[in-house]
């Protein structure tokens, strides 16, 4: 098979991979991070890519609109090489979005502090 240079953007990173290999796994070889939550089956559609340059094949999916289609998005789990390409990942394809609901909890310490008994049973607190 032929081999084809990909670009990934804004990462720009460029990969050398034959004709007819995945997208996805080309970026991953680059190093470059596309969600796929769905494991490259084409059916949760977070690894949107824009195609800038070039042409892939397949990639069409009912997640993307005719609007998204007639710009150049593509999914990249389903997209086949076909020549040169530069792709652009969008930030909502890299970042999985779960990391964004990481909650910052408050540190705690425990302490040991003395209490005088007698004071907590007048106060009805300790029997």
């Amino acid at each position: 098979m032929n081999q084809r240079q990909v670009t990934f953007l804004p990462h720009n990173r460029t990969i050398e991979v034959s004709e007819g290999d995945s997208l996805i796994r080309a970026a991953l070889q680059a190093g470059v991070h596309i969600n796929a939550s769905c494991g490259g089956e084409g059916v949760c559609g977070k690894c949107r890519i824009l195609l800038e340059e070039g042409m892939v094949s397949e990639g069409v999916s009912e997640r993307l609109s005719q609007e998204d289609l007639e710009n150049g998005y593509r999914l990249a789990c389903l997209s086949r090489i076909s020549e040169d390409a530069t792709i652009r990942v969008p930030v909502e394809s890299a970042i999985d979005r779960s990391v964004f609901d990481k909650r910052v909890t408050p540190r705690r310490t425990a302490r040991i502090k003395q209490m005088d008994f007698e004071s907590l049973k007048e106060q009805g607190l300790f029997i």
